[in-house]
């Protein structure tokens, strides 16, 4: 960020109010019930001979199997769950986005809020000192962006002092696309962080 600042880029620091509780709205329930009901369809129209057990069985990651695995039973998301968090809180998460994008080009931020885990952390990972579930601590910054339909891109930035890659996001608003684009390049050459390690 000073690097950016002192290229001239203009930082402006802000919250978007109530950003967790509207993503929390959508993201899940959205995801897990189009899970249940498209990914059979696609399956079969593609000709692919494998059962959703099949797919289940096949997630390697103990808590992204653990979150799908629910689905198949009983615990999966109703219908009405579904239509609500598209019909009503997707449209309010927009509008809290679009309201942002009045007032700045960009959001930046880290595309995660830690580096990558360690082996074995399957379930959770440590998060300012407290245990918090591995998912949903990996999504948390670019799920929002990503549930409102609106373009992102996470650029590598640098690398811890253990020498793993740390990740900026950069999210635009929806149809900014190319203009996206645009600014991640300047920050790239701004930035100038080569991703491939020397040898």
């Amino acid at each position: 960020l000073s690097l950016l600042a002192s290229a001239g880029i203009e930082l402006v620091e802000m919250d978007i109010p109530d950003l967790a509780e509207l993503n929390a709205a959508v993201g899940f329930p959205v995801a897990l019930f189009e899970f249940t009901r498209d990914l059979p369809r696609y399956l079969a129209e593609n000709g692919i001979a494998l059962s959703m057990r099949d797919v289940l069985d096949g997630i390697g990651s103990v808590d992204v199997k653990a979150i799908f695995g629910a689905q198949l039973g009983d615990d999966g998301v109703p219908e009405e769950a579904y239509l609500h968090a598209r019909n009503v809180a997707r449209p309010k998460l927009q509008l809290t986005y679009a309201s942002c994008f009045s007032e700045v080009e960009a959001l930046i931020f880290p595309t995660s809020p830690i580096s990558a885990r360690p082996i074995g952390e399957d379930e959770t990972v440590e998060l300012n000192g407290e245990r918090a579930p591995t998912f949903a601590t990996f999504i948390r910054n670019t799920d929002p962006g990503s549930n409102a339909g609106i373009p992102g891109i996470s650029l590598p930035v640098g690398l811890t002092p253990g020498g793993l890659p740390v990740g900026m996001e950069l999210d635009g608003p929806g149809g900014s696309d190319e203009k996206l684009l645009a600014i991640a390049a300047r920050v790239e050459e701004i930035v100038g962080f080569a991703p491939r390690p020397a040898v």
